[in-house]
């Protein structure tokens, strides 16, 4: 195995995610304990072990993205929608660190 294939197998390990423009999110997601339940092109979603009705979704539409973050201390999830991939990412970021401190 040359240095490049040790390099690629590493970024496969790290970033397993299908939809390559949520990848960052991914990371983040995942070094906060979240762990990927649906992982399509069109779909992800996100949840945590013992608190599976919590869960972070984005839903890939062709003019938008919808994403769904759980609400700190509710059985709620807010809902909204954006133009693009960095839009719904910082969004979801942002809410993240909300919703764990």
């Amino acid at each position: 195995m040359n240095s490049n294939d040790n390099m690629l197998s590493n970024d496969n390990h790290q970033s397993n995610i299908k939809n390559k423009g949520f990848v960052i999110l991914n990371s983040i997601l995942k070094k906060n304990g979240w762990y990927l339940i649906k992982n399509e092109m069109n779909g992800i979603t996100y949840t945590k072990f013992g608190d599976e009705t919590s869960y972070f979704d984005i839903k890939i539409l062709q003019d938008k993205i919808i994403v769904s973050v759980p609400i700190k201390n509710l059985r709620y999830q807010f809902v909204t929608s954006f133009k693009s991939y960095y839009e719904a990412s910082e969004f979801i970021e942002q809410k993240l660190f909300e919703y764990i401190n």
